[in-house]
């Protein structure tokens, strides 16, 4: 299999380079595997890269390479697709790489294109190509910037895989965009076995990271100035550069710590000096995963870290190979220092299972655990995902797929209920791909979404097209049903997003609408009920949307045959409407069969109509109030007397008129809007 990995550059000093390149050398032991880098500024890499791996440069930035294409006018462009970074004077991804990229997404001849940026998963995601498209997060997409998400989230939807570090960040992903959840896979970074291992001897505490307001290194300046109190023989040193380095200097002086915290500038590699100590620290505010515990715990040092959301807690065993403290406990840092500085039985413990737990994140696990991830993505890619629904003269829906491949055998369609709430109802497929959804099968109320899961637990939505309905038996169902639920109808459609739905109307109280005359009086209502019976005291209840509490009744007549009629006051509907209700106020109707009766909505929901708001439309009379006569001469030459002093004249008093728009809400239920104009 050949896997490509797309990366802005591998010139930078960061977790993400660090982690790809790692995961690329651990998947060259049995692929062909390549890193396409869209700038190259700098001659080699930070860090390692296994030489099998190969590298391709999409716009070389050196001056003095042979190749370099800073004299490609395309250099200084701006990107047209690719997002910017925000605040860059000059574009950091050219049009130059963005037109190589698209070149390069549409000819590759890869099996599989992994992104390992936000930015070149929304050019991943429009690439014309048959390959899995892979797009891994190594940080935390609700807390990317709002363009970003705005462009990003729909792109998810079409990837074959995408993978977060921690289960905590593969459900917040599933949260913001519940379509993907079938997609998601835990994949934390690899990082490699360490060829330096410390001896635990040494009274050093180590600590490496940007020295930025996030990694919080001031925080443990403050601890390890309470350690030193107690423990003036041991040293801490900071490995990292930033814009944090002049505060920490200074506050270090402050203390009269500078022969004990020692600032250690930029080093690369880091581990190495990992060798040197025999405790490592990790203050960070917050951690989507935290690679440099990894790499301390493989050369066998105990980790101190902050319970950082949320890599540290699925790096480390409290207890076993290292503690965690909160977040901002300057306190409790201090204290987790010292047990390990004081208790060396303890120390060599915790570094010894350090080590071993460790390997987790080292290159067999790693490449096991993604080539995992690829397999079910190529067996969620051979899945049918177009879908044909028909409903027969009952309203059971028949849903086909076609045949399943020899994989998918024992596959079932899913009906996950639209929204957040992840509610789901499962149909057996047969070996030909067709699926029976029983009119009395009880499926909720609601719209649900349907999807097409195989044994092996991969999941592909269903999607149809303009003549992938067929709902012309269900205006022959008959209605209400003789048992059971008297409503109980299925209608399965197509989305605006392609997908196909099937909205369930199952109801064991209903008021059907049907036909509603308007003039300027009233609103005449007739509905049949189904259900229940019309008894004593049975009203038409019209509640306001925002205060539930306002309720106007009218009179529910039994018109026969399970029918009943209502006449609604079209000027008590515009007295109701009061100050505090501004220029709109929306009243749902109910039927409240008889006194004390639950409320049931009048709705229509027993026709092929979807949304019966485009379809079924009524008159909007205006009606007025408060109008007032001409005012007289003598009122008139008043005003003129009143200007001529420069009073201001008396208002006066307008006509009030308010119109009514009868309509059927997105849930189908009447309403009546009232507007004042």
């Amino acid at each position: 299999m050949k896997i490509a990995f797309l990366v802005r550059d591998l010139c930078h000093m960061g977790g993400v380079v660090s982690a790809t390149q790692n995961l690329a050398g651990a998947l060259a032991d049995r692929h062909e595997v390549e890193i396409v880098a869209l700038r190259k500024v700098r001659d080699e890499s930070y860090f390692p890269l296994d030489p099998r791996v190969s590298v391709r440069v999409l716009s070389d930035l050196r001056p003095h390479s042979p190749v370099s294409d800073l004299d490609d006018p395309l250099v200084e462009k701006w990107p047209l697709i690719y997002p910017p970074n925000t605040g860059a004077k000059k574009p950091v991804v050219s049009r130059l790489a963005e037109r190589r990229l698209l070149e390069y997404l549409a000819t590759t001849d890869a099996d599989v294109v992994v992104s390992s940026s936000p930015r070149n998963t929304i050019m991943l995601a429009q690439a014309p190509g048959t390959y899995l498209k892979v797009a891994q997060e190594h940080s935390m997409p609700s807390i990317y910037a709002k363009d970003i998400k705005e462009r990003l989230f729909p792109a998810y939807l079409s990837l074959d895989a995408l993978t977060a570090l921690t289960p905590e960040e593969v459900e917040s992903i599933g949260r913001q965009v519940p379509a993907v959840r079938d997609r998601l896979a835990v994949m934390p970074n690899c990082v490699p076995a360490s060829p330096i291992r410390s001896k635990g001897t040494n009274k050093v505490v180590v600590c490496a990271g940007h020295l930025t307001d996030n990694k919080n290194h001031a925080l443990l300046v403050e601890a390890f100035a309470k350690v030193h109190a107690q423990a003036p023989d041991w040293t801490l040193r900071i490995y990292g550069s930033g814009a944090e380095k002049a505060r920490l200097r200074a506050r270090i002086e402050e203390l009269g710590l500078s022969n004990s915290i020692l600032l250690m500038g930029q080093t690369a590699p880091v581990t190495p000096e990992f060798g040197k100590g025999s405790i490592f620290v990790l203050p960070s505010k917050r951690e989507a995963f935290g690679n440099v515990i990894v790499e301390a715990m493989a050369a066998g040092l105990p980790v101190v870290s902050t319970d950082a959301d949320h890599g540290p807690r699925n790096i480390l065993t409290p207890g076993e190979d290292g503690l965690l403290v909160p977040r901002g406990d300057v306190e409790e840092m201090a204290r987790a220092i010292l047990r390990l500085v004081q208790d060396d039985e303890l120390r060599q413990k915790m570094a010894a299972n350090a080590v071993r737990g460790a390997e987790r994140f080292h290159e067999t696990a790693s490449r096991e655990r993604f080539e995992a991830i690829l397999e079910r993505a190529l067996a969620r890619k051979a899945l049918p995902r177009h879908a044909t629904a028909r409903v027969d003269d009952r309203g059971s829906v028949h849903i086909e797929v076609g045949p399943l491949p020899e994989r998918a055998r024992g596959a079932e369609l899913v009906l996950r209920r639209s929204g957040k709430s992840g509610e789901e109802h499962r149909f057996p497929l047969s070996d030909s791909g067709e699926a029976l959804v029983a009119w009395d099968a009880g499926l909720p109320h609601g719209t649900w979404e349907a999807a097409l899961a195989s044994p092996s637990g991969g999941e592909v939505p269903l999607t149809t097209d303009g003549y992938g309905c067929d709902t012309r038996d269900l205006l022959a169902v008959e209605l209400p049903r003789p048992h059971g639920h008297p409503l109980a109808l299925l209608l399965p459609h197509r989305h605006d997003d392609g997908r196909l739905r099937v909205r369930s109307a199952l109801r064991a109280v209903h008021a059907e609408v049907g036909p509603v005359r308007v003039d300027e009086q009233a609103v005449r209502l007739r509905a049949e009920l189904w259900g229940a019976t019309l008894g004593r005291g049975a009203v038409v209840e019209a509640v306001h949307r925002r205060d539930k509490e306002r309720v106007l009744t009218f009179e529910a007549r039994d018109a026969g045959d399970g029918a009943f009629e209502a006449v609604v006051d079209c000027a008590a509907l515009a007295r109701e409407h009061g100050e505090e209700d501004g220029k709109e106020a929306i009243w749902d109707f109910w039927i409240r069969p008889e006194e004390g009766a639950p409320r049931a909505a009048l709705a229509k929901l027993a026709t092929d109509v979807l949304k019966p708001i485009d379809v079924f439309t009524f008159p909007r009379p205006v009606l007025t109030s408060g109008a007032v006569a001409r005012p007289s001469v003598v009122r008139r030459a008043a005003r003129r007397a009143r200007r001529s002093l420069g009073a201001t004249p008396a208002p006066v008093p307008r006509p009030v008129r308010t119109e009514l728009r009868p309509y059927y809400t997105a849930l189908s239920q009447f309403a009546v809007k009232t507007v004042r104009l």
